[in-house]
């Protein structure tokens, strides 16, 4: 029970850290008359999907279902934060967030379908067009 609390205080205080600064920084931006695209700096979230790729790549399945959990915390916690900056956007990316979580956790997974959805995901993280508003 100690070892999950302390994971979860790991993940959540940098999540925290992160998108309070993010809140900040976009406030002070609108202030200062800057326009701030989409859902800002999102390469965090890219990180870990690009980390459950490799996992997955590598035929570890169960290893990648575990990292993806990661990110889903980290998506779950940033909620507040990122969803009313770009709500469509944010739609987006947690649709194809869902359909990854989805593919990793099936009962048998099946190694393209969970690849092709690494892939999409990463792809609406990356969606140009969303941060070009």
């Amino acid at each position: 029970m100690k070892q999950f609390l302390l994971a979860t205080v790991l993940i959540a205080v940098p999540v925290a850290a992160f998108t309070g600064f993010q809140l900040y920084q976009n406030r002070a931006n609108a202030a200062a008359g800057v326009s701030v695209a989409g859902l800002g700096d999102l390469s965090a979230f890219n990180s870990i999907v690009v980390d459950v790729q490799k996992i997955a790549g590598m035929g570890d399945l169960p290893g990648a279902k575990t990292r993806i959990k990661d990110f889903e915390i980290a998506w779950d916690q940033a909620e507040a934060g990122l969803r009313p900056m770009d709500p469509a956007r944010w739609g987006t990316i947690d649709e194809a967030a869902d359909a990854a979580l989805s593919a990793l956790r099936a009962k048998t997974p099946d190694p393209a379908a969970v690849n092709e959805t690494l892939a999409a995901l990463l792809a609406a993280l990356a969606d140009e067009k969303a941060v070009a508003k």
